[in-house]
């Protein structure tokens, strides 16, 4: 190894020993999933079945109020505190396979591309067996 070869990695591996904080966290963002995927499957005698989905971006939390989450509860309307019993946050794949033929090819072709900035999907369907 050349002087300048041995020069270049002590200056990398300094680099790395002062930045190592930063470079976990990145790391950590790297391996979060771009988007979240919320979901309620709500069924009850006499009341058909009630499905509210949302697919939005995996914005970091403010302070500890996830943001991503009310607005799912403010979709949900008045009914939000009940209907919360039947929350989950899937991942992607738990997701596209549980709801697939609910969710519209063009939102399937955002979620995809993970190029959105902005991109929020909201879905409420009501079945009435009746």
């Amino acid at each position: 190894m050349t002087d300048k070869e041995q020069e270049v990695l002590e200056i990398a591996m300094k680099f790395m020993e002062e930045h190592s904080d930063a470079m976990q966290q990145l790391a950590e963002i790297e391996r979060k999933e771009f988007y979240r995927f919320f979901a309620i499957d709500y069924f009850a005698t006499g009341e058909g079945r009630s499905y509210w989905l949302m697919i939005c971006r995996n914005y970091p939390f403010i302070g500890d109020k996830d943001r991503q989450k009310e607005k799912f509860q403010e979709f949900i309307g008045m009914g939000a505190k009940h209907y919360m019993h039947g929350f989950e946050e899937l991942t992607e794949d738990e997701f596209m396979e549980k709801y697939d033929t609910m969710i519209p090819h063009h939102v399937k072709v955002q979620v995809h591309r993970k190029d959105q900035p902005m991109f929020t999907w909201q879905t409420h369907l009501y079945v009435n067996y009746s």
